[in-house]
């Protein structure tokens, strides 16, 4: 089996497993009840700019057997939509894949078993310390690479993963890892976020592809979030509610160039 070895730990997030865990203990909570949603939408930047942020949407998530993490290729590498079926190593220990899983998705004819897509990509990396955090059980992850925005390939995704997630006898999360607009000023990248947000909001898919297109909002995770959104309706998701929305100049200061991050969760 293939491992993956950490691409941006000591960038992202702190290499050392105690000062990890030091870090996670600092901005997770303990809920007065925990949920159990279809899907969870989070950011994937440094955790000094977008941590707190995710960490208020993973702290009032429970246990689940396996995560579908689904993050955008920023690096252009591999195939479009590329699922890896090796171990993810991070500094806390090995994160094994759901090979039974993988497999039965992996037929979709859109998807491709391949490893060059995941080699520099941090979106789902920087999510695993987080799912590690909440897992009160073994758990299994299933990293899906997408790499394209072409609507018809997405759907299909959707329609397979809806299908597995529906006959599979365990508990399945599908974490969407995405950042909102990027490198505008606070003021522009806010209305650009409250506009895909807007859709996010209706469950509608369609209309947040077409709004990100048509304003230019460089929602990089765009095409993650519509295959959960369309598998979370097939699978009877009534809303969308979000936990948290900030931006890199509220961290920095800066908000001349800023990125938004947001976490929300679809039940």
């Amino acid at each position: 089996m293939q491992i993956r070895k950490p691409a941006v730990a000591d960038l992202f997030y702190p290499a050392s497993p105690e000062e990890l865990h030091a870090y996670l203990n600092s901005v997770m909570f303990e809920p007065e009840k925990k949920i159990k949603p279809k899907a969870l939408i989070v950011p994937h930047a440094g955790y000094v700019y977008s941590g707190e942020v995710a960490a208020k949407a993973y702290s009032l998530i429970d246990s689940f057997d396996t995560y579908i993490v689904m993050g955008p290729n920023h690096t252009g590498l591999g195939a479009e939509i590329s699922i890896f079926d090796g171990i993810y190593q991070m500094p806390f220990g090995d994160v094994e894949p759901d090979i039974e899983l993988i497999e039965a998705i992996a037929k979709n004819e859109y998807a491709q078993i391949d490893y060059y897509a995941h080699l520099q990509e941090h979106s789902i990396e920087v999510q695993l310390p987080f799912i590690n955090y909440i897992s009160k059980k073994p758990y299994k992850i299933v990293p899906i690479v997408v790499g394209t925005h072409n609507v018809a390939k997405l759907y299909s995704m959707a329609e397979t993963i809806a299908e597995i997630v529906r006959n599979a006898n365990k508990d399945i999360l599908m974490v969407v890892s995405t950042d909102m607009n990027h490198y505008e000023d606070q003021t522009i990248t806010l209305m650009k976020d409250k506009d895909a947000i807007g859709m996010l909001k209706q469950l509608d898919e369609n209309g947040l592809m077409r709004i990100t297109q048509l304003k230019g909002i460089t929602m990089c995770g765009v095409s993650a979030a519509y295959i959960a959104i369309a598998a979370a309706k097939m699978l009877n998701a009534k809303s969308c509610q979000i936990v948290e929305h900030k931006t890199s100049g509220d961290v920095s200061g800066d908000y001349t160039k800023v990125v938004g991050y947001l976490s929300a969760y679809i039940e």
